[in-house]
């Protein structure tokens, strides 16, 4: 559950680094598309090389975005990659203080496969009511028979942003381990916290299992019916936008919007596998009508993207969460970076509060997040080392680095 809290009176609460842009840096803003069919590429890797630098490599979201903070200025030669697709090539001027925006068109290989494929069996609507009819644990993930229960490792950080002069304020980093036991039950304990800043309005730390529930001023609220809920279709329209196809996996996206404007409801993207049924993603954003019921809140989003890992299991790998006053925006961005799967976990870790801030956390020195920086950049190297020995289907081996960051 979000919670929104419009002062910050202690550092015990929701104390992180700062994430801020400062003028001598720039921003690459950067989207991937089909050049045939204009469709957004998720997973693709943008690989940006200066001269006398390593190369950085991201990738893109559901969206097929990637947004990069900190560059130094100067010329930048950027690739875009992806499995089915020649590469993409050009050459840009970051300028300081500024964002560059930027769009990577890529060729399909006809040969290989193709980003957009036509879907005739299964509409929309019929695959929202099989993700529907599967087992499911809120927004976070489908439940998997043979998969009981997991422990994860998640960094988080977050920032306030002054909106009338863009300047970002105040931040948070935190350290989670979280716990998830079935049908429902997640438990996440805050490990390390560290922040820096005035505050003016902050989310609360760790994973939200739904856009559609919340908390403002210590009021609960929750938008019902809601895209997943089992009269859905009843109440929103769903439209499939396109759907990506990488090895023998195929992911549908399709656009979320209340069928009667004037009840509160949920606007958006969800993104399904049409192989299984799972979810796979959304971004979804409360529309006018449910603003309304939120005493000074002029936008409420959630992003959630999973990662497909041991070629079955799709497990959240990043959720943005964005809250936006009049005067101030706070995003906070939590990424998953190591699941034990059936992992072995006492009970009593579920009988706490969802939430829990070890007493240790708030006195953690430089020792610790250097060890932690490091921790998780092992990780993630061995996430993907074990992901590309045959645990990916065959096509997606291909994609090679940055996959998992």
């Amino acid at each position: 559950m979000i919670r929104f809290l419009p002062l910050f009176f202690s550092v015990f609460l929701w104390p992180s680094i700062s994430l801020a842009q400062t003028d001598s840096t720039s921003v690459l803003d950067a989207q991937c598309r089909d050049v045939d069919t204009g469709a957004s590429l998720p997973y693709a890797t943008v690989v940006i090389r200066r001269s006398g630098e390593f190369p950085r490599v991201h990738i893109t979201d559901l969206h097929g975005r990637i947004e990069i903070e900190g560059l130094a200025p100067g010329i930048a030669h950027v690739q875009a990659r992806r499995q089915g697709y020649a590469p993409s090539d050009t050459t840009l001027v970051l300028s300081r203080g500024l964002i560059s925006t930027l769009e990577l068109s890529l060729l399909p290989i006809p040969i290989l496969l193709r980003e957009e494929t036509t879907v005739q069996d299964i509409s929309a609507p019929d695959l929202i009511r099989l993700l529907i009819a599967n087992t499911r644990f809120e927004y976070l993930h489908t439940g998997y028979a043979n998969m009981d229960t997991y422990a994860f490792d998640a960094y988080s950080s977050q920032k306030v942003i002054n909106r009338k002069t863009e300047e970002v304020v105040a931040g948070i980093e935190y350290t989670i381990k979280g716990y998830y036991q079935p049908p429902d039950s997640l438990a996440q304990h805050i490990t390390g916290i560290r922040n820096w800043g005035k505050w003016r309005l902050s989310v609360s730390p760790g994973l939200t299992q739904s856009p559609a529930r919340g908390i403002v001023d210590d009021k609960s609220f929750e938008i019902a019916p809601h895209p997943l809920s089992s009269d859905a279709l009843e109440h929103y329209h769903y439209e499939r936008i396109s759907t990506v196809q990488v090895g023998d996996l195929h992911v549908s996206r399709i656009g979320v919007s209340p069928r009667h404007g004037h009840k509160p409801g949920l606007l958006g993207d969800l993104w399904i596998a049409r192989d299984d049924f799972s979810l796979v993603g959304y971004d979804l954003r409360l529309n006018f009508l449910a603003l309304l019921q939120l005493r000074g809140i002029d936008h409420w989003q959630v992003y959630q993207q999973n990662t497909r890992y041991l070629n079955e299991y799709w497990l959240p790998s990043r959720q943005i969460c964005t809250i936006k006053t009049r005067d101030y925006t706070a995003q906070a961005t939590t990424r998953c970076y190591r699941y034990d799967l059936n992992a072995d976990l006492p009970p009593a870790i579920f009988e706490a509060p969802e939430i829990v801030i070890l007493p240790e956390a708030t006195t953690r020195d430089s020792t610790f997040w250097a060890a932690h920086t490091a921790d998780r950049d092992t990780a993630h190297i061995r996430m993907k080392s074990e992901l590309l020995q045959g645990n990916l289907p065959a096509a997606w081996q291909k994609l090679g680095s940055g996959r998992n960051q």
